[in-house]
């Protein structure tokens, strides 16, 4: 059963900002979305790092109060913030407020003074629902407090606060517990439990399982079939982190078999098995893998995938036999379902979306595969669909199969959907033909942070290597040219098509064909003009990005070649430039004579570095000049008038350069150019 994701929230930059951090409630069967951790603005300008908003939310059993969890929520506010609101769910029990003042049942205002501010209430966690379908069970609960242990979702504190600067104030958000228990992003388990985990294809799977739980399955077992899904889907949104717990059957009638909410969290009922072709681990796996939103005519899809892909890869892991797959699937040929429409949700009945809707999702498979040679499946439909920003609608379902195969195909997925029409399971001997064969299996990412190759910086500033573990900084008018990492870990040579990601819009992408069990790297590119924070994606691999405008570089000091020349003289003034900032910077050096300009120089330097840059200044006043650049203290030159030339006979003098080149040899650096002028202008006077 799929949870939801939860909501985005919003700041305004201005003298004094207000922003706003808003989870949306969650509602077992809807679509929530993960925690907001940072802030973005109002008029989709992004921002940049600033002062952060700690929020935790500490959890804890309440034994003399059953049916009860307490709940401390504390805010560390950084001195930027001015006012602070926030609200704790309705229906909750306030203990105390430190820091807050009540507004009303639900709303507190921050008191302006206190740095480290806390509410404490208890709440009840018990949450039933009464559903139907394969993934129902015989009871109500889908979050409780057992006494001894609790599994429920986090509460929503919905927070608002102003600031002052013009940097925003980020948002960051904890959730632990005070005693023995578990927490992922959305998930809270109170209670004695063992965690064991597995890292694998880029996703740490945590699987939590509780003193009061009786595994059907061994831990190893039910990490392994996640890991495996996990790598056999290459359809994005792979979450770096996977909470997974084994509810506790022996007290609790819950109402489903599994649950999952927020972007990857989910509880599965201990007693669940592996081997079955309604695999209830990678059900709800597959549900956290699932980025697109839906509208009323692509919701089938969401239930469809899961229940197809549970089914398909607990076969390929050899969990289960053919005949178990089949008959799983069969489900969908019922004549209860010939008169339904899965893209009509007024025409359902029975639940269609886990049956009708997974054996057409199989067919539309299919057909895909053998319009591609295998080369492609479904999953690059399911990828193309993870990749829009707006819902889904049928034409964009029937778009992204499309692409997947061809016209034909989309013709067939087309009447499959959106008619009422038999569908039928396909034999054996024509999975044999179509599935055995394993199909390209294509996917992307990031290049690994230890490889500070793969990321490279190029602009007016450097041009230079970094590494991608923290954020990325960069100046305004630099370019970021990542080595994307293209796999596949299929048995058939496929295209890939590469795409680079800026805040969920694509800015850069390659294709190429690449062979079964190959990697290649794959450079994407995008420059940055615009001051923000960006998140840089490949395939829903994310990397931090913080673009800055250039710090300004400054003059430290002036030398000069003599401070004593002749009337006329070229003087060489070299001016020492340092940007000791972490990022690149920039100064327009103006040299100048006596305080006023004679030359100008624009200098580009990287994070923390120095250099000197020179010019010819000419002397064409006997007396005292003043050279300088920039704000540094100005040097004294002494002029001395210039000799009024006397005749000479004229003769005539040979001199004789030696020169000598090669490909090794220096060159002359610009301040030795320079300075052969002068000597050259020297000469000819004194001639």
């Amino acid at each position: 059963m799929h949870g939801a994701r939860r909501g985005v929230v919003a700041a305004l930059t201005v003298a004094v900002v207000v922003a706003v951090v808003t989870p949306l409630v969650g509602v077992a069967g809807a679509t929530t979305g993960a925690p907001v951790r940072d802030v973005t603005s109002a008029s989709g300008a992004q921002v940049t790092d600033g002062d952060s908003i700690r929020q935790t939310q500490t959890y804890a059993l309440t034994p003399s109060r059953p049916g009860e969890v307490r709940v401390t929520l504390t805010y560390e506010i950084p001195d930027r913030v001015v006012s602070l609101e926030t609200q704790v769910p309705a229906s909750v029990t306030v203990a105390n407020a430190d820091g807050f003042d009540r507004v009303n049942e639900t709303a507190f205002e921050w008191d302006g003074t206190t740095a480290v501010a806390t509410i404490t209430y208890r709440t009840n966690p018990n949450e039933t629902l009464e559903t139907t379908g394969p993934e129902a069970d015989s009871g109500t609960y889908i979050s409780v407090d057992a006494g001894e242990w609790a599994l429920f979702q986090r509460s929503r504190t919905p927070t608002r606060w102003r600031y002052t600067g013009s940097e925003p104030v980020r948002f960051e958000r904890e959730v632990t517990t005070d005693g023995p228990g578990a927490a992922g992003d959305d998930l809270v388990y109170l209670g004695e439990q063992e965690t064991v985990s597995r890292t694998a294809h880029g996703q740490t799977v945590r699987l939590v399982v509780p003193a009061a739980s009786s595994l059907a399955e061994n831990r190893s077992g039910i990490l392994d079939s996640i890991a495996n899904a996990s790598d056999a889907l290459r359809v994005g949104d792979r979450d770096t982190s996977v909470f997974v717990v084994a509810a506790p059957t022996g007290e609790v009638e819950w109402a489903v078999r599994g649950l999952q909410t927020g972007d990857a969290d989910m509880w599965v009922q201990d007693r669940e098995r592996l081997d079955t072709a309604e695999n209830v681990w990678i059900h709800e796996y597959v549900h956290s893998r699932q980025r697109f939103r839906t509208t009323a005519e692509s919701r089938w899809f969401t239930e469809a995938s899961a229940v197809y892909y549970a089914a398909l890869l607990t076969l390929e892991q050899d969990r289960v036999d053919f005949e178990a797959f089949e008959a799983r699937m069969s489900e969908g040929e019922r004549a209860v379902y010939d008169s339904v429409v899965l893209t009509d949700p007024s025409t359902w009945e029975r639940n269609p979306d886990y049956h009708r809707g997974a054996l057409v999702a199989g067919r539309v498979d299919e057909r895909v595969r053998v319009a591609s040679d295998s080369e492609r499946t479904l999953q690059d439909t399911f990828r193309l669909l993870n990749g829009r920003d707006q819902a889904v609608t049928q034409a964009a379902f029937l778009a992204a199969v499309e692409r997947a195969g061809n016209e034909s195909v989309r013709t067939a997925a087309a009447d499959l959907t959106g008619q009422r029409t038999d569908v039928t399971m396909w034999d054996q001997a024509r999975h044999a033909a179509v599935f055995e064969q394993l199909p390209a299996r294509i996917g992307y990412g990031l290049p690994s942070t230890d490889e500070a190759a793969t990321y490279n910086v190029t602009g007016p500033y450097r041009e230079t290597n970094l590494d991608g573990a923290g954020p990325i900084r960069l100046a305004t008018g630099e370019t970021l040219t990542l080595d994307a990492v293209v796999s596949n870990a299929g048995g058939t040579e496929g295209q890939y098509n590469a795409t680079l990601e800026i805040n969920g819009t694509e800015v850069s992408t390659q294709r190429g064909r690449i062979e079964p069990g190959e990697a290649v790297l794959v450079p994407l590119s995008h420059r940055f003009v615009t001051p923000g924070r960006y998140q840089m994606s490949v395939d829903g691999d994310n990397v931090t990005v913080l673009v800055e405008r250039p710090a300004r570089a400054r003059v430290t000091d002036v030398e000069v070649s003599t401070r004593a020349a002749d009337q006329g003289d070229i003087v060489v003034v070299t001016a020492s430039v340092v940007n000791d900032a972490e990022i690149p910077g920039e100064v327009l050096v103006v040299f100048t004579r006596d305080f006023q300009s004679v030359a100008e120089r624009q200098v580009y330097l990287p994070p923390e570095n120095a250099t000197e840059v020179s010019t010819g200044v000419t002397v064409p006043e006997p007396g005292e000049v003043l050279l300088s650049a920039g704000e540094a203290r100005a040097v004294r030159v002494t002029v001395t008038p210039a000799e009024t030339p006397t005749p000479t006979p004229t003769s005539t003098t040979t001199t004789t350069v030696s020169e000598t080149t090669g490909g090794s040899a220096p060159g002359f650096t610009a301040a030795l150019a320079v300075v052969a002028l002068v000597l050259a202008a020297l000469l000819a006077r004194r001639r």
